[in-house]
């Protein structure tokens, strides 16, 4: 465990990318280990290849080498893995502006009475967007594009079609709601779209560039 927590010390720091100034000092206050075990430990992650370390005037310069990178990504996998197991996926974000289109089609009768058909509410008018903060919370939107989820059907309209969409329901600070996948989107995967009973900014008092963590139960 130790070794991994030092890891994610690192790379939260950048040391994926390139070298960073670390003290055993302030990474054993940081962790809550002693600066002599920060020290053996960094020791033994150097004789492992797991990362390059170079003597500076009172810090280190360390970087996580490919084999360290490699057996992170390894933890990741059995995490996604207890993850999935469990019915939960958890991604965490930044809130951001979206392009109201949300307030639109949610406003649409043949969406809401769907949704609060088959999800159990009727959809507040909009969505709150979640910018997605890794590559790996990314991969986890990537995963629920791939489920079943409950889908809301599509339909047409004086001429347009509008597209289905797929709901995941989900838990933002005990708040219920639902990540929609639409059919189609004018986000990527690094942008969740949310839907609930509530106006989400009101109810948990969030403005742009607030973080939030998003548990969705794909159980």
């Amino acid at each position: 465990m130790e070794i991994l927590n030092l890891l994610l010390y690192l790379g939260k720091r950048g040391a994926i990318a390139k070298p960073v100034t670390i003290t055993t000092s302030k990474m054993g206050s940081k962790l809550g280990i002693s600066q002599q075990s920060i020290s053996r430990w960094l020791i033994t992650l150097e004789k492992d290849g797991m990362i390059s370390r170079e003597k500076g005037i009172r810090s280190y310069f360390v970087q996580i080498t490919p084999v360290g990178k490699k057996y992170m990504q390894e933890k990741r996998n059995e995490l996604n893995e207890i993850f999935e197991r469990s019915g939960k996926i958890v991604m965490r974000g930044k809130v951001v502006s979206g392009m109201l289109d949300g307030k639109y089609y949610m406003s649409l009768k043949k969406y809401s009475e769907k949704i609060k058909s088959r999800l159990g509410f009727k959809p507040y008018p909009g969505t709150l967007n979640i910018r997605l903060d890794t590559i790996d919370d990314s991969q986890c939107k990537k995963k629920l594009c791939a489920m079943k989820g409950t889908e809301i059907p599509g339909f047409r309209r004086g001429g347009r079609t509008f597209g289905s969409v797929r709901c995941f329901p989900c838990r933002i600070s005990g708040v219920k709601g639902a990540v929609l996948i639409p059919e189609r989107s004018h986000y990527g995967l690094e942008v969740l779209e949310i839907i609930s009973p509530f106006n989400l900014r009101q109810r948990l008092k969030l403005s742009n560039g607030d973080d939030v963590k998003v548990k969705v139960i794909v159980g």
